[in-house]
């Protein structure tokens, strides 16, 4: 976290949370049209708060080289960029700058958004899991939050965020519950490993510039010949055989329900249009309406329907 002094006072003289989100505000207005300053700030955070595993690589290492894929690709670009990737990221980085805000001045998280409350869990106890709820939870609610914005993309640049969707939450049911991929065992969970390698190889698989064009879908869907792209293809596919199961499970872990709407049977379908939010909500109502004539108890028949994607 860059320094902004610290320093700010409630009225009692007491630094209060809304100081926090104040002084956090502050903060992302300052970043916000200026890509190399929004690194800054996540490095500074990582150097930190971000510890390192037992193979010496930072918790920040992925985040950071997603970044500046986004800074080289030019999407975070005030003028030329993309709305839905700049508000997103400044939306990730103000949750996870307010937990290391609150951290610095020893206040609770009892008041701050879930993903916020994530990252103060990492900041406490740096573990590959808490990582992976702090980061997806972040990420997941800017989806949530900024769905017109996605409209905005071209499909291709669409198909780019629903095939990264997927792979996040993929890479965090590794840490979660290995079991979900229980064919591919131990091999895919391996941080050293192919898999994970893989998902987060930006030169081969995401495309350095913005928009997006026709020619970019086989690349970013491993459509090559490679041994790399192979890999891709199988895992995606492997992904997407499971995807309702992940998409249920990553929104409980995440406690992101929007999640939902992004499913399709084994689509995703990432921005959902307005009938698709209506199916699901129609469907969900029927399955309620069904248990509980079944005799179900109402929170069994809320958590079954639930589940469901129109």
């Amino acid at each position: 976290m860059i320094a902004l002094g610290f320093h700010r006072k409630g009225r009692e003289g007491m630094y209060t949370y809304q100081d926090a989100v104040d002084e956090t505000e502050t903060l992302c207005n300052d970043i916000q049209n200026d890509p190399a300053k929004r690194r800054a700030v996540r490095e500074a955070f990582y150097r930190r708060f971000g510890d390192t595993d037992n193979d010496g690589l930072s918790y920040g290492d992925s985040e950071l080289a997603f970044l500046d894929w986004e800074i080289r690709a030019g999407v975070l670009d005030p003028v030329t960029g993309s709305a839905w990737w700049r508000n997103v990221n400044l939306h990730f980085i103000y949750l996870a700058e307010l937990a290391g805000c609150l951290a610095c001045h020893g206040l609770p998280g009892d008041e701050a958004p879930y993903p916020t409350r994530c990252w103060l869990t990492f900041i406490t106890d740096p573990t590959p899991r808490h990582w992976y709820r702090a980061h997806n939870a972040s990420i997941l609610s800017g989806f949530a939050l900024h769905e017109v914005d996605a409209r905005a993309e071209n499909a291709v640049g669409q198909l780019f965020l629903n095939i990264t969707l997927y792979r996040l939450m993929f890479a965090q049911a590794l840490v979660e519950e290995a079991t979900l991929f229980a064919e591919l065992g131990a091999l895919l969970a391996d941080p050293r490993g192919f898999s994970v390698k893989l998902l987060v190889s930006l030169a081969d698989f995401y495309p350095p510039h913005y928009p997006l064009t026709e020619a970019d879908r086989s690349v970013i869907e491993g459509h090559g010949l490679g041994i790399e792209e192979l890999g891709v293809r199988l895992m995606d596919g492997w992904i997407r055989l499971e995807l309702p199961r992940l998409y249920r499970e990553a929104a409980a872990w995440n406690q992101v329900p929007e999640l939902l709407n992004y499913l399709h049977g084994h689509d995703s379908v990432y921005p959902p249009d307005g009938d698709h939010h209506i199916q699901v909500a129609v469907a969900q109502a029927a399955a309620l309406l069904k248990g509980i004539l079944a005799g179900q108890d109402l929170g069994v028949a809320q958590d079954g329907a639930s589940g469901l994607q129109a």
